[in-house]
Order: structure tokens, then sequence, then C-alpha cells
């Protein structure tokens, strides 16, 4: 153990061989104190120094002999060397050191993953006691974040490299989700039997906040809060994908401010940074939750409008935005008001990347301010000639209503088994002196749009009504006059005391009366119209959700509304003898409309192959071109000389 030849102790003081002087003299006071006070035997630890330089830990176990008058002899000791030993529990001090006072939070499982181990710090991060976890799953503390994909990874790394290291989402006791920096590592025995997990997490939910902020900072314009350039240029490239992927379009539409200079000379910068902030309020007010509000300089803001159906949705937005910034800015003692010039391209007519398209809205908007000021340019002069013509438009649809321009016109609804006119649905048609007979798809969304929609609407209800009052009183049971009912209408929120009012009026039973109301209003609107709906049908009115199949409809939603009738949309039937995806999409939603107790009715019926499928397919209600187009009240009694005949 000393390193030396046997013998050589022979003789000498045993603590000549201690490491240090204080070691001797430990021992000296240590041999005394044994034979006098004779404790319990129990382990000396001593440090003794080799040959070679090298300190060693002896144990000694010692006891004395006495011989017969009780006299001192000498001492009989039994010596290990425990040095490894007193290294390895050093090591396990230290690791129980570091265990219990490291920051990052610390678990062992078991090789089925159970807990059987924890350190303070996963207590202090957790919440959770030692106690509470012992023998418990991991799964206690499972967020819902992830899904089954992301563990199944977790375990497959595990179980390939035996180590596994990411950004994973857990919940505290007290139900805060937050997210950890997690190491978790697969502990095997020496014949490579895995018997333990040990996992090592910390908290990184102020890392993650900090890392939010700089974001923002790097992406947010710093003094409205909106997208700056760069996020803009980001999000305009993947809404160009997204839009090419699924052959849609997007409007950018550039907005400068005329002569916000003026501003900020006149009254100071800082009732210019009102304004401005003023300015971001109204827009971000002003679009949809999908599109984008940027400013990317000075007085200069940008509109990222995605999923765009038709250049009239654009158009719409931007009247509303001319509208709304025009309007008093009330900024502390000064009321100002502020006007915009506005320019608008398309994709993909207009450019099919970044650059292109910012640039040519860039210049949309300048031939704007050169046509004075506080108007709007598409980049295409062909459009921006039909945005004039829209508001053209909209100026004589004002004066329609008020000039008796409007008439109704009924197509038939069939009841296909027996082919007889059930009901039929009342369209308004307009008779312009100027433009002729001018189609609903063009006028309803200016209607829409101007807020003449309420006015028409109401006229075509109460005409609907008069008319089947009159035919009645004419001994002509028609069945029933279905009436489309515009979104705007609806979003007022007077629509059941408006129906009431227009039946008490004409006196045509509220059962004759029915109203179709279009599924993607429904959709978006759904908690606000279910009460109007649920009003209307206990007025008695009938309740038909019009053009389904185009809406999105969440079957939760659907089960929920107080309707009769499915109308399913005309493009599902247009190919329906050739597209097996048409008949499929058919096929199914009679079968819901069967199982939700609703009647179904196919518009755009307009060949005796498709009327046979629907038939076939259970559908008991159609209308559409094979039966009758759209006819004036005087013309449906001509209706009999076609074998469709009144109830």
């Amino acid at each position: 153990m000393l390193g030396r030849k046997q013998g050589d102790l022979i003789g000498q003081s045993i603590w000549d061989y201690m490491a240090t002087p204080e070691e001797s003299k430990r021992l000296r006071k240590y041999l005394p104190y044994l034979v006098e006070v004779q404790p319990q035997p129990a382990p000396y630890l001593a440090h003794c120094a080799r040959l070679d330089g090298r300190v060693v830990d002896l144990e000694v176990i010692w006891d004395h002999q006495r011989d017969q008058h009780g006299r001192l002899t000498g001492f009989i000791s039994v010596i290990s060397d425990v040095t490894a030993r007193r290294a390895t529990e050093e090591r396990l001090r230290l690791l129980a050191d570091v265990f219990e006072n490291t920051a990052e939070g610390v678990v062992i499982t078991d090789a089925d993953a159970n807990v059987i181990e924890t350190n303070t710090a996963f207590t202090e991060i957790m919440g959770y006691t030692r106690e509470e976890v012992l023998g418990r799953n991991p799964r206690l503390w499972s967020s819902g974040h992830h899904d089954q994909q992301f563990y199944r990874g977790m375990w497959l790394a595990l179980e390939q490299t035996g180590q596994w290291r990411g950004e994973i989402w857990n919940r505290r006791k007290n139900g805060e989700v937050f997210p950890e920096w997690q190491h978790i590592s697969a502990v095997k025995n020496e014949e490579g039997i895995l018997t333990h997990y040990i996992s090592v997490f910390s908290d990184i939910s102020q890392i993650k906040e900090a890392q939010e902020k700089l974001d923002h900072l790097a992406h947010h314009d710093p003094l409205t809060g909106l997208p700056n350039r760069l996020l803009l240029l980001e999000r305009l490239e993947q809404a160009i994908k997204n839009a090419r992927r699924h052959n849609r379009m997007l409007a950018v539409v550039f907005i400068d401010l005329d002569r916000f200079k003026h501003v900020n000379d006149s009254l100071g910068h800082a009732v210019g940074d009102q304004l401005l902030r003023s300015v971001a309020g109204r827009l971000q007010e002003s679009v949809r939750e999908i599109d984008i509000v940027s400013r990317i300089g000075g007085d200069e803001f940008v509109l990222l409008l995605e999923d765009i159906e038709k250049t009239g949705d654009v158009l719409m937005l931007v009247e509303k935005l001319m509208h709304r910034l025009e309007d008093v800015h009330q900024l502390d003692d000064h009321d100002i008001t502020v006007t915009p010039s506005i320019g608008v391209c398309l994709y993909p007519e207009d450019g099919t990347d970044t650059s292109t398209l910012l640039r040519h809205a860039d210049a949309a908007m300048y031939r704007a301010k050169e046509e004075g000021r506080d108007t709007f340019s598409y980049y295409t002069e062909e459009l921006t000639r039909d945005a004039v013509e829209r508001v053209k438009l909209e100026s004589q649809l004002a004066n329609a209503l008020r000039h008796g321009e409007f008439e109704l016109y009924f197509q038939p609804q069939i009841d296909l088994p027996s082919g007889r006119m059930i009901g039929m649905e009342a369209l308004v048609r307009w008779h312009s002196p100027e433009l002729g007979l001018v189609s609903p798809a063009r006028f309803i969304p200016v209607a829409e749009n101007s807020g003449v929609i309420h006015a028409i609407g109401r006229w075509v209800l109460h005409d609907a009504c008069r008319q089947g009052r009159k035919w009645l009183d004419e001994g002509r049971n028609f069945g029933y006059i279905s009436v489309n009912v515009a979104g705007p209408q609806i979003q007022r929120g007077d629509l059941p005391a408006v129906v009431r009012e227009v039946l008490d009026e004409t006196g045509l039973p509220a059962e004759r009366l029915e109203l179709e109301i279009t599924e993607g209003f429904i959709m978006r609107h759904t908690e606000s119209t279910v009460s109007q709906l649920q009003a209307l049908r206990d007025l008695g009115v009938s309740l038909a959700i019009d053009d389904f199949g185009t809406g999105h409809s969440s079957l939760a939603y659907l089960k929920q509304l107080p309707a009769h009738k499915l109308k399913i949309d005309r493009s599902f039937v247009r190919d329906i003898a050739s597209d097996p995806n048409d008949k499929a999409i058919v096929d199914a939603v009679i079968a819901m409309g069967r199982s939700l107790g609703l009647t179904v009715v196919t518009e755009g019926v307009e060949t005796q192959q498709q009327a046979d499928f629907l038939l076939q397919a259970g559908c008991r209600q159609a209308q559409g071109y094979l039966y009758a187009r759209p006819l004036p009240a005087g013309e449906i009694g001509d209706l009999a000389e076609q074998n469709l005949y009144w109830i």
C-alpha cells in the first residue's frame, strides 16, 4: 500500500508515514484517546504518503493489547486502501451537489419512463413536488401543444441515437403552458440494456419573449406597430406562392397621404405622428383579418390583400378606405382631414414577383396623384376604367329605386318526382334607362357596398309578398315565394322585425314565404346570424341555405342552424353528368340533408340527364332552365302550357 519493501516498516513510527505534519499530529492524539476512552470500534481514515510521493487513503480499524496487569502492550490494526472508493464517493457527493443546485430541472425515470427522481430546480420550474411525481409518467405535465408525430419523432431519436434535444412546450402544475429547451438521454448498463432516461430542461420563456420582442422590432414600424417593409416583403413572397399554388388572385394597394408634409410643417411632427397612428388604425379596421397593413416609410402604407375572387372585391375595399380615411381625424386640439392617393395592382395580371408588384402599385399611386389626388388608380388602365364605371354605377343605382327601375322575375321550383311546380324564387332585375338590363351579379355587390341594398332588399321582399297575396286572392295556389337576403340586411340586426312588418302590410301568410341566406355569409357570421334565423323561423317563415357547398360549412354549426332547406350551388350541377367529383359532392349533400331532416334543392338544372341523376340520388326539388327561365309575374300563367301547373 505504501510502495515499500517487505520489512522496511519494522521499527518505524507509524505517524512518520502520514502525508502531512497535521496528519501525524492528529494520529498522535488519536492513539491515547483510543486507549483511555475505549470508544466503539470505528474506522479511522489516514492520509499516508507512498514512497513515490503519491498520497493514498487508508482505512484503519484499531484495537489495542494489554498484559495481565492491564498495561498497554501494543496495537493491532486492519488496514485497507480506500483511495478509489473515496474518490468515487467524493465524485458522487459532487454530482449530488450539482444535481440539487443546478438551475436546470432534472428528471430521472426508469426504463418504462416512470419518474424515480427529480431535483429542486424541477420543483421550482414545474410547481410539482418530488413526492407528487414519483412513479408517474411525464405525460402528467404534457401541454397538449404537440401532436403524436412530434412525440413519435422524439422516441425514434432516443431509440436510434440515445439522445434527443429540442424545444418542447409543457404545462406547470398551475396550468400555465411554457416553452422548455430539453435534452433527454437514454442510459444503458454494461450489457447494453436500457435502464433509465435522464431529462435535463430549462425554462426558456424569457428567452422566447426577448426573441419575440427583437423580432417584432426588426419587422415592425415603431410608430404604428404595423409590419415594416421587411416583413411586408416576406409576407408578400409567401402570399405569391400560395396564390400560385391555389390559382388565386391577390392585390397590392399602395396608399400615400396627400399633402401630409403640410401637417408636419404647420402643426409639428408630434401631430403628424398622431395622424399616422390614426390612419394606421383605420386601415386595420377596414380590412379582413387575413389582410396585411404595413407602413413602409413616411406617409406611405401598403396593403396586401390575399384570396381575391374578383377585381370588384378590391374596388369595394378601396372605396371603403377612401371614405374611411377622409373622415375627420380628431387629434388633441386639432380636427384634421386627410385624403389618400391609392394605387392598385393585381397578381398575376400586373406582376408575379414582389418587386414588380410593389413597383407597379407605386406607379399606379403616382398616376392617381397626377389625376388630381384624392382618388385611386389601377396599374392596368382598363381596370381603372372599370373602377370609374363602378363608381358611376353606384350613383345611378341610388336613383334606380326612386324611379321605379326594378322589377321582380320569378323562376319556378319543381317537385322532381311529379314535375309539378311547388314554389318559385323571386329575382330582382334592373332596367336602367342608360345601361339597359343590368345583371344582379353586377349591381348587387355595388348595392351591398354602398348601403343601397337595405332599401332594395326591403322593396324586393315587399313586392314579392304583395304579388304572392295577389295570386292567392286570384285563387292561384302557387306554393311559396323564395326571396334572397343579402348579408348586410342580416348584419343590421333588424331583419325579423322588417319581415314581420312586410307580412303584416301585405297580408301574405308567413308559411308562404321562404328566405334564402348564402352559406358563405352564415359561416362567417354564425353566432350573430343564428339568433335572427331562429326569430324568423318562429314567425313561421321557411329558411334555405343558398349556394351550399361553396362556403366551407362546419357540420357542428350546420346542425344548429334553424334551416329547412339546402340549395346546392349550380356549379356542382353543371358537370354532374361527366365529373365524378361533382357527382360525389351532390350525393354527399343529399345524403347529409336527408340525415339532418332538411329538404335539398338543386339549382341550375338545364338537362334531363341532370334531372334524372338528381332524382335517382334522392333529391326531391330542383330549379333551372330545363323547366323555365326567370319570368315576369305576368307571364307565370303561361307556364300551364308547358305542363308546369299551379298546385
